[in-house]
This record gives C-alpha cells, sequence and structure tokens, in this order.
C-alpha cells in the first residue's frame, strides 16, 4: 500500500472529531454527530473515500483504499472532544456553541498533544478542513 493512502487511511479518523465540532446547529453537539457520513480525503488529483458512523459514544471508519475498518470511542465534555481508537487519540478543545461557516477551535494528536490553531469550514451541510498538507470534506448522509 503506497504511503499516501496509509496517510490518508490514518486520516480518517479525524473526520469524527471535527464533524462533532462543526456539525451542532439548533441541536447539541452530541445529537448532530450521530449518523453516517461520506468523507473524502483528497491530495491533488489522488482521493480516498470514508464512510464514518458515529454511534453513542463510539464510531466505525470505513478504509476505502486498504478496505480494514477502524473503531473507536469519542466523548464530549463541555467544549473539548477526546477520541481514542486504532490511530488516536486526538484532542479538540474549544469546541464553539454555535456553528459558524468558519470556525476556529484547537486540535492535537496523541497521549500528550501539544493543541495548535485549526480552522473547520462548515456549508451547506458539508464540513471541510487541511490535515497534514491533505483536504478532508464530510457530508451527512
Amino acid at each position: 500500500m503506497s504511503r499516501w493512502v496509509r496517510r490518508a487511511a490514518a486520516g480518517a479518523a479525524v473526520p469524527l472529531a471535527l464533524v462533532v465540532a462543526a456539525c451542532a446547529g439548533g441541536t447539541s453537539l452530541k445529537d448532530a454527530a450521530l449518523g453516517t457520513w461520506d468523507c473524502t480525503v483528497t491530495d491533488g488529483a489522488r482521493s480516498l473515500s470514508s464512510t464514518v458512523t458515529v454511534g453513542d459514544g463510539i464510531y466505525e471508519v470505513s478504509r476505502g483504499g486498504d478496505g480494514v475498518p477502524h473503531s473507536g470511542t469519542w466523548e464530549l465534555d463541555g467544549g473539548t472532544l477526546r477520541v481514542e481508537g486504532d490511530d488516536g487519540p486526538y484532542t479538540a478543545d474549544g469546541l464553539p456553541s454555535d456553528v459558524a461557516e468558519s470556525m476556529g477551535l484547537k486540535f492535537g494528536e496523541g497521549e500528550k498533544p501539544e493543541l495548535s490553531p485549526w480552522s473547520v469550514r462548515w456549508k451547506d451541510g458539508t464540513v471541510r478542513f487541511p490535515y497534514h498538507g491533505l483536504t478532508v470534506k464530510c457530508r451527512k448522509v
């Protein structure tokens, strides 16, 4: 499997964190995140599609390119989201209470992450954000 496919597949869990962060609207973040999301990770002309299924405190990501599913757990406590999984953990902090077209939060990877500013775009039911030079786009189905 190419390095790009491995990196894109590993990044497939990240949409879960951003989907939870960016999809609130008139309902709670948790309720808005539950369901199935079609996600695409792109690098120029190359792309990898995955489906993210978010349940109550759990998630699963199909891996597209290598076909291996990825799963884990998530917990939202106030404005902080913690995601634990096969390739995590991830932390998102400073989650907004209301959706805006452009939102900022702090994001980090690993056991003791250094949280860095991150920008998330939300428009027409689609979440879009950069991830390690790739572009991730998720839409709820």
